[in-house]
């Protein structure tokens, strides 16, 4: 007896549970009965809205960054400000990393000169302009393995390999010279080759 009263009450709510969602369900948003309403009313004692033009703001196309320039990490080289004594700093710009020195682009070519036999870089082509065209033999140094960097066996442990064949690019920047390193073949050498080979040259002539 008691378990049919209970089996008819649940059936019963069960029908008014599936009445009440089709009814909620059925009902239209209240947006869209909305209407539009009036002009708005400005009184004679004060302005009416002017409307708001939209800023157009305008830049220059942007240059593509190079392979290396999509890696998620920071450039390990930025603006080393050369300030006081200092002769030659990093800055960065949007063609890349490069090396500003204080002097002019003549005397700049003649002491990348020196600064490349005395670094024990190959001398391969000499140009007075300071487009000097030199081979660099990259020597990395192994550092110690962690016991997760030796699971990892395939991994190189001594770090990138920046040795190969260069070219600089001197470009005059006001009262310094701006020096760039490119790949001999042509085009510009990756970010960070860039910062380490013209990092040994700011230590020379810096």
């Amino acid at each position: 007896m008691s378990l049919n009263f209970k089996t008819v009450t649940l059936s019963l709510l069960a029908m008014l549970l599936l009445n009440a969602c089709s009814w909620f369900g059925d009902r239209k948003p209240e947006y869209l009965e909305s209407r539009e309403g009036g002009a708005l009313q400005v009184p004679d004692d004060l302005d009416a809205p002017r409307p708001v033009a939209p800023v157009l703001i305008r830049i220059g196309e942007m240059p593509l960054p190079a392979g290396d320039q999509l890696d998620f990490q920071p450039p390990r080289v930025t603006v080393t400000a050369g300030g006081g004594d200092t002769n030659a700093y990093m800055a960065w710009s949007s063609s890349g990393a490069y090396m500003a020195v204080k002097d002019t682009p003549e005397s700049v070519a003649r002491r990348l000169r020196f600064a490349i036999q005395r670094s024990g870089m190959n001398l391969v082509e000499r140009d007075d302009s300071g487009a000097h065209v030199f081979e660099y033999r990259h020597v990395r140094v192994p550092q110690e393995k962690s016991f997760f960097q030796k699971i990892l066996f395939w991994r190189d442990d001594a770090g990138p390999d920046y040795s190969g064949s260069y070219r600089l690019r001197l470009e005059p920047d006001g009262s310094e010279t701006r020096v760039y390193l490119d790949t001999a073949a042509g085009g510009a050498a990756s970010t960070n080759a860039a910062e380490h080979v013209l990092g040994i040259f700011m230590e020379r002539i810096g």
